[in-house]
């Protein structure tokens, strides 16, 4: 897609060197590849290894935004955890960590694409909580990840500030020019509409816990709306939501505050950032060592690094985002999970063992193979996979 940077614009940047550097110090270690079934706690939920299944949109939602069969059964099967032999012949069951549900639209203007789920109304309650309880069956963490659109928007899309915008994409709305436009011109979001903006980021996260959810994830990410606010690129507001990195950063620690005191203190937040642009003129790691601390203050329990403005990319080398944690797990005390092009369970025990993250988003990987999780584990014991 035209969207996602190509590796030699990357390199432009410089950022193919830091892939590389990552790369290399992960060569050097020879990690037990068992790390990745080690326990880790967030805010007090504990999760039995490191091992998640990040956010994937199925557009496979009902037209109002509900709750499918075709979404309990793919949640359900990637969930699932294999009775296995262990050491000393020993029985335990093995599967993911956590399933982290696709993004969910906070109200009807930031739904980004048709067959995406809503979490906008009470009446979204129930089927919620069928998936959530399809996750928990199969013995996963289930977390939710909300979201608003912005000027990717379908509907009514507004953005940060009134300007072209040539470098975010949308799903066309046209059943007659499929694929993916340009979103062009965009009004401006008014102070009015932010405010009821952030109250429906407090009410989704609270529909996530009444339905069963055990964590909610707030979307700052691939040039969606949050994410919009925090890049220069997107935001030119005067006001105090823009500016500096700490005033363009406002809206997400706003809606974190909101979201934490809907949600109250010992239920898990996990903020998605994106932590680079990847652009010239957009955000870069440097702003986001600022922005992390920021969060974690705000009350963020766990940083999910991506890509920004650029989105996410669908090749490259294995563990393309990894560069986010080496920069910004320093700055902060929260647990750091990346995903991106992770593929092989030495890699990702690798990343664990010599500190980079704490947690791998494992994706393409089980949207291929369900089963990956066991199969690594029958790898490690040598097993009959």
């Amino acid at each position: 897609m035209r969207w996602l940077l190509l590796f030699d614009e990357l390199q432009a940047l410089g950022g193919v060197m830091l892939l590389i550097k990552n790369q290399e110090g992960l060569k050097e270690g020879n990690a037990p590849v068992d790390k990745l079934f080690s326990e880790i706690a967030i805010n007090g939920i504990s999760l039995h290894n490191r091992i998640v299944m990040p956010p994937m949109a199925l557009a496979a939602a009902s037209e109002t935004g509900q709750v499918t069969q075709a979404q309990l059964g793919h949640y359900g099967l990637r969930a699932r955890r294999y009775p296995v032999d262990s050491s000393g012949n020993s029985k335990k069951n093995i599967g993911v960590g956590m399933v982290l549900v696709e993004h969910c639209y906070v109200n009807e203007d930031g739904k980004a694409h048709t067959g995406q789920l809503g979490i906008d109304q009470n009446d979204k309650i129930s089927g919620l909580r069928d998936l959530a309880e399809a996750i928990h069956k199969e013995g996963a963490i289930a977390g939710l990840q909300i979201s608003h659109a912005g000027a990717r928007g379908i509907t009514n899309p507004k953005a940060p500030t009134a300007m072209h915008i040539p470098f975010l994409y949308r799903p066309s709305p046209s059943a007659e020019t499929p694929g993916p436009e340009a979103v062009g011109f965009r009004e401006q979001l008014e102070r009015e509409e932010i405010e009821e903006i952030i109250e429906d980021f407090a009410r989704a996260a609270w529909r996530a816990k009444e339905a069963g959810f055990d964590l909610v994830e707030i979307h700052g990410a691939h040039g969606y709306l949050l994410n919009q606010f925090y890049s220069p690129l997107t935001n030119k507001r005067s006001d105090k939501y823009g500016g500096s990195v700490d005033k363009r950063l406002r809206l997400a620690l706003e809606v974190v505050q909101v979201v934490r005191r809907a949600v109250g203190p010992h239920y898990p937040v996990i903020y998605r950032l994106g932590a680079d642009d990847r652009q010239v003129g957009g955000t870069n790691l440097q702003d986001s060592c600022i922005a992390a601390p920021l969060l974690v203050e705000a009350g963020v329990d766990c940083l999910d690094l991506s890509g920004g403005i650029c989105g996410y990319l669908k090749d490259g080398p294995e563990g393309f985002f990894l560069y986010l944690a080496d920069a910004i797990k320093p700055t902060v005390d929260v647990p750091i999970l990346v995903a991106g092009g992770i593929k092989t369970a030495k890699f990702a025990a690798q990343a664990i063992e010599v500190g980079k993250v704490d947690m791998v988003g494992i994706g393409r990987s089980l949207l291929l193979d369900p089963q990956w999780c066991r199969k690594v584990w029958a790898s490690i014991y040598k097993l009959d996979s």
